[in-house]
């Protein structure tokens, strides 16, 4: 996940950014989870998918861990960040912790919550 302070504030993310023109979905994942953390992987499943009320549209999907370290790839824009009172940390969480932290979008983190209770 990523652990970002904001302003003052803090919070985690899970890896994520948009679709580039030219390419689809499942490209953009690996590419953005890539660039944000150094992780290579394999989509395994697209779990869950909603509009937030911003009118972002969201996708959440299972990977496998293929290889890579959790760090900010030194070309991303997150490594690169010159603001001061933003930062981001890609770290592992343990999943028994997903109920405590603070995770944005709401809706992300309350399916975590629920699909890991499933088992």
């Amino acid at each position: 996940m990523m652990h970002r302070f904001n302003n003052g504030e803090e919070y985690w993310v899970l890896p994520g950014g948009g679709v580039e023109e030219g390419e689809d979905i499942n490209q953009a994942v690996l590419r953005e989870l890539q660039e944000e953390t150094s992780i290579e992987a394999n989509l395994k499943d697209n779990l869950l998918e909603f509009t937030d009320p911003r009118g972002d549209r969201h996708a959440l999907f299972l990977c496998e861990y293929v290889s890579g370290e959790a760090q900010l790839h030194k070309d991303s824009v997150e490594a690169n960040n010159k603001d001061k009172k933003q930062s981001y940390s890609p770290e592992w969480v343990e999943v028994g912790r997903i109920p405590e932290l603070t995770i944005y979008p709401v809706e992300e983190k309350d399916f975590l919550t629920t699909y890991l209770k499933l088992g």
